[in-house]
């Protein structure tokens, strides 16, 4: 019998996040919400959020762009979306649970690459994109090992669109993971023939999501571990004494992580840069 292949925590991650997603708020979409001032924030308008971070995508595709590569897709609903725009995609899906949804979205017509972004078969493929799209999936991928790889995708004069937050230099520790440093960012975009067309800041408008995970994680998530903390100590308090012992370190980062109530809109604007970048390959 082959060994058996680890199961990446972030993948199992966007699973729930997708089945919670479409049983409590009707969506599929695995990306934040854009939050204009118009907008109540609660959870019931969380899916309009989420429609307008995709229109913002839309609306600042160029003219003549045909085929698009979505690197790291979700279920494919932004994909299924541009498609019905006219658009051919084809996804990059490193997560072969979600390469199911991603085929019942988008259909047959589209070709899904079950790979991480740098392991991708790109045989026969070279130059064959108008646009390589990251939707939240850049602060994923290797800046070394993907720059090279899009502007080969890249057909000439094609376009680069990251929509996606990045880490600033400031002071502190966020509790906020995720996200390349924007320093680091642009220097490796100073040696690529890639000319900046669109840059905009949408962190003040995608703060709120932090907001919504952050009343989830204190008015959910914290009492309902309390509630098994409770279950344990009072059933099993030998062994809960023993796993707490051992896993105290691991126990303490995911409180100060989760529980501390760290991970807030303040702390999003305070320590990530969200931005909508579209660069035009220059040869």
């Amino acid at each position: 019998m082959g060994k058996s292949k680890k199961v990446n925590s972030r993948e199992v991650g966007l699973i729930i996040a997708m089945i919670l997603g479409k049983h409590f708020l009707g969506t599929e979409d695995l990306h934040y919400g854009l939050w204009t001032e118009d907008m109540e924030l609660k959870t019931g308008n969380f899916p309009l959020a989420q429609d307008k971070h995709s229109k913002l995508i839309t609306d600042n595709i160029p003219d003549g762009v045909k085929r698009v590569l979505d690197v790291g897709c979700g279920a494919g609903v932004l994909a299924k979306k541009l498609i019905a725009l006219g658009y051919h995609v084809d996804c990059v899906s490193p997560s072969p649970l979600l390469s199911e949804q991603v085929r019942k979205n988008i259909g047959p017509g589209s070709t899904i690459f079950e790979s991480t972004f740098e392991a991708m078969d790109t045989e026969g493929l070279l130059g064959s994109y108008d646009m390589v799209l990251f939707s939240e999936s850049f602060q994923y991928v290797n800046l070394a090992a993907s720059f090279p790889l899009i502007m080969k995708l890249l057909k000439k004069n094609g376009h680069l669109m990251i929509c996606d937050f990045f880490r600033k230099e400031v002071e502190g520790k966020s509790a906020l993971g995720g996200g390349h440093r924007l320093t680091r960012f642009d220097a490796a975009l100073s040696e690529l023939p890639l000319k900046k067309l669109t840059d905009i800041d949408i962190t003040k408008e995608t703060a709120p999501n932090m907001d919504i995970v952050n009343g989830f994680l204190m008015n959910v998530g914290l009492p309902v571990r309390d509630l098994i903390d409770y279950y344990m100590v009072n059933n099993y308090p030998r062994i809960t004494k023993l796993l707490k012992w051992k896993y105290r370190k691991k126990l303490d980062k995911l409180d100060s992580k989760y529980t501390a109530g760290e991970r807030n809109g303040e702390n999003f604007i305070k320590f990530k840069s969200y931005r909508l970048f579209l660069f035009q390959k220059t040869s």
